[in-house]
């Protein structure tokens, strides 16, 4: 029996690089579509059987799901049983990855018209780069799965990509790439020819006639599509207008691709509330190790009974998340918002601490066989998204970093400030322990400016010693924490400080005590 392992990566990373929630989700939703149709080409090939990821009948499905849900969430790597060569899977992804470039080109090229002449030297050549080196494929064989497996990840190391080069100004969101515009690989904006203002005037005027043109055929809930004054590269196009109605029905007729507004997430108070806007919370989550886990799986029942769990647990989360959006929740990644509704305006601090516990007792429930890794923002209203995204990013690394399976929380100011914590999971609930001067441990009226008080003031005095300091000890942040939280608590913390703070130094548990004080200050705090 041969098994054959496929994963499969764009260049440069331009899908992770989303820096709006339309183009994250539209780069989620190509990376999903991609895997799709791999597995359909697979399918119609005899003696071939998809082991991961596992695949429904969708009538099966318990909440019956559409299209875009049997899309969402397909895993770019993929299992199969029996032979399927990498030639294969490189035709399969040109094939889908051509018809999302064509679509994209050819809606732009028909809307615009009558305002801009589209030569294929100048405007289509660089699409063309796009459409062949946007992605790379990897592809193992093995008589078993662990070997298919190892085999896959031996060939990772053989990256054979090219980047596409480019004349001129580059992208305003990531900076990397040229901006999309019909001139974009034009001759004669190179050298002593290069005209920079007349190149401005072009980019400029093309972007307010798309933004135009997108707007004029939006549905009523979409937002708007695009800011005349953005400047994109094709690939940060592409993404954004895969989420189009008109744009997803070229691609697939069911619209997999499309997604409605995400203006809901962004509440903004009213003049008469004193304007501003609301707090939210971004959070990513990621499954620890899942390749060596798959690896370790002997069988191919094995693999799609695992593959099963995690896309049905995505499923399910998606379905039931109650305090916002779940923006998408493939197999073992997932991303949402926590934000208000008209009744409740904005989401507290509180609710957010609950929702974190749950969410591990969630995956936990799952039996899922993998850990779990997840970054959490409480974003102030007027953090741009592209940076909240970044923070999301981050927070979500570190909590790997630092041990897996835990969760880091940043608090994330309108002056870009933030504090944060990185906890393992088990000791999330200690906020829920935290008791005041007054004893009081009922969650409504707990008094966290004592302890936050307390902190500031031992720092001042610098008997907890600052980040700076040469000499450290952690008696007194020790004893703060077992006043405050309790002596099982405290005792727990010191003995195992290296599994909870990712470290044996005094260091790491003062910072670790300091970062849980800051942020339980502002999640929990009632006064």
């Amino acid at each position: 029996m041969v098994y054959t392992a496929i994963s499969f990566a764009p260049v440069q990373g331009f899908i992770e690089k989303s820096r709006k929630l339309r183009d994250l989700f539209g780069a989620s939703q190509i990376l999903s579509y991609l895997s799709m149709r791999i597995v359909e080409r697979a399918g119609t090939m005899e003696g071939v059987a998809i082991i991961s990821p596992a695949i429904e009948d969708e009538h099966n499905i318990d909440p019956p799901s559409s299209n875009m849900d049997i899309t969402q969430g397909m895993p770019n790597r993929i299992l199969i049983k029996g032979k399927f060569s990498g030639n294969d899977a490189k035709s399969a992804i040109a094939k889908a990855w051509g018809e999302i470039v064509s679509a994209c080109r050819s809606w732009i090229e028909n809307a615009l018209e009558d305002d801009f002449a589209f030569s294929e030297a100048s405007w289509g050549r660089a699409w063309t780069k796009w459409k062949i080196h946007a992605w790379e494929v990897f592809w193992g064989e093995g008589s078993s799965i662990p070997e298919a497996m190892r085999d896959l990840e031996t060939n990772k190391l053989r990256r054979d990509w090219t980047v596409p080069n480019w004349n001129g100004e580059s992208s305003s969101l990531s900076g990397v790439d040229a901006i999309a515009y019909p001139n974009i690989d034009n001759a004669a904006h190179v050298g002593r020819n290069y005209d920079a203002g007349r190149e401005k005037e072009e980019i400029k005027k093309f972007y307010e006639k798309l933004a135009k043109a997108l707007e004029s055929t939006k549905q009523k809930d979409n937002p708007i599509f695009l800011d005349p004054a953005e400047r994109l590269s094709i690939p940060e196009l592409i993404k954004r207008l895969v989420t189009h109605h008109e744009i997803a029905k070229l691609i697939d007729p069911q619209q997999s691709l499309y997604t409605k507004s995400f203006r809901e997430m962004l509440r903004i108070k009213d003049e008469k509330q004193g304007g501003g806007g609301y707090w939210t919370g971004w959070f990513m989550g990621d499954g620890d190790q899942v390749g060596k886990h798959l690896k370790s799986l002997k069988t191919s029942e094995a693999v799609e009974r695992f593959s099963h769990s995690l896309r049905r647990w995505g499923r399910t989360f998606q379905k039931d998340f109650a305090l916002g959006r779940v923006v998408y929740a493939g197999g073992d990644d997932f991303f949402g918002v926590v934000f208000g509704t008209e009744k409740q305006p904005q989401k507290t601090g509180q609710d957010v601490v609950d929702f974190l516990i749950k969410l591990q007792e969630r995956w936990e429930s799952g039996n899922l066989g993998v850990n779990l890794s997840v970054g959490f923002v409480w974003a102030g209203h007027s953090v741009p998204q592209r940076d909240v995204l970044q923070h999301c990013r981050e927070a979500e690394k570190r909590a790997k970093s630092l041990g897996r399976n835990r969760v880091t929380i940043r608090i994330l100011f309108n002056n870009g400030q933030f504090v944060q914590w990185t906890t393992p999971w088990e000791c999330l609930q200690w906020l829920n322990n935290y008791k005041d001067r007054e004893d009081n441990t009922r969650k409504q009226n707990q008094n966290w400016n004592h302890i936050y008080s307390d902190l500031a003031q031992l720092k001042a005095r610098h008997a907890i010693p600052l980040k700076t300091a040469q000499k450290v000890d952690e008696t007194v942040a020790l004893a703060i924490f077992k006043l405050y939280f309790g002596e099982d608590n405290a005792e727990k913390l010191s003995k195992e400080r290296g599994k909870i703070t990712g470290s044996e130094d005094a260091k790491s548990v003062i910072e670790w005590i300091d970062g849980m004080i800051q942020v339980g200050w502002k999640l929990c705090s009632n006064s």
